[in-house]
C-alpha cells in the first residue's frame, strides 16, 4: 500500500513528502522506518519539471542520503521526519523484523 502524504510549502518548512508502507499488517503501529530526501524519488509535475528539485535539496544543510529508525511506531517516525529536516523526506516504513538498510 502507498499512501502519500503532501505538505506543500517548500520555503523551509516542508517536510513529509511520501509516506511509502511496506508492512505486512498496516494495522500495526511498530515499524522500521527508513528517510530519505524526496528529490531521491524523482517526482515530476505534469509539465516535466522535478517536483522536488534536487540541487536545493543537496545544497540545503539539512540533506542527507538515507537514515533508519529500527523498532519505532509510525507516529514516532512522522514526528522524526518532521522535525528533524526542513527538506522534503520520504519516509518508508517496514515491519519491525525487516532489515530494509542490511
Amino acid at each position: 500500500m502507498d499512501l502519500q502524504l503532501l505538505s506543500f510549502a517548500w520555503e523551509g518548512n516542508y517536510v513529509i513528502a511520501n509516506l511509502i508502507d511496506h508492512r505486512a499488517n498496516p494495522f500495526n503501529p511498530h515499524v522500521h522506518a527508513v528517510f530519505e530526501p524526496a528529490c531521491h524519488d524523482n517526482a515530476r509535475t505534469f509539465d516535466g519539471t522535478e517536483f522536488f528539485p534536487w540541487d536545493e535539496a543537496v545544497q540545503h544543510p539539512d540533506y542527507f542520503i538515507v537514515q533508519d529508525q529500527p523498532n519505532t511506531t509510525v507516529r514516532e517516525a512522522i514526528m522524526r521526519a518532521e522535525r528533524d529536516w526542513a527538506i522534503p523526506v520520504t519516509v518508508f516504513v517496514y515491519d519491525c523484523e525487516a532489515k530494509p538498510l542490511g
